[in-house]
């Protein structure tokens, strides 16, 4: 298994697949029936689970917590990245900040975006 942080295939995933309209710079979605392989998966799920770790102290334990539940039954990766995708995006680009751009207009600074997701309601820190 590709034991190497692969932050452009998770983001390529992130836009095909969860939400299209963040821009990640030079980051395309993938064209319809070119599905993700199994090999490329693990790949992003261990780039997921090392991202992840980089969050604030104030995030990390409530990502970490609820992706612990990944590999059970009944929550898979891509519904992990669909609660949580407003907390991931800024920690993908958390070094180059300023390039992402929300649909809504909110702040792209990491430090400044507080977590949206309905998970983040029931895991308060």
């Amino acid at each position: 298994m590709n034991r190497k942080a692969n932050t452009t295939l998770l983001k390529e995933y992130i836009k095909t697949l969860v939400v299209t309209e963040v821009d990640f710079p030079g980051i395309q979605p993938r064209k319809w029936g070119n599905e993700f392989s199994r090999t490329e998966l693990q790949a992003i799920h261990f780039t997921l689970k090392f991202v992840l770790k980089t969050a604030s102290p104030k995030i990390a334990p409530i990502l970490l917590n609820a992706f612990k539940d990944v590999d059970h039954p009944g929550m898979n990766m891509h519904w992990f990245l669909c609660d949580f995708w407003p907390e991931i995006v800024p920690l993908l680009t958390k070094f180059n900040a300023t390039q992402i751009h929300y649909p809504d207009g909110r702040p792209t600074d990491h430090q400044n975006v507080e977590p949206v997701s309905m998970n983040a309601l029931f895991f308060p820190s």
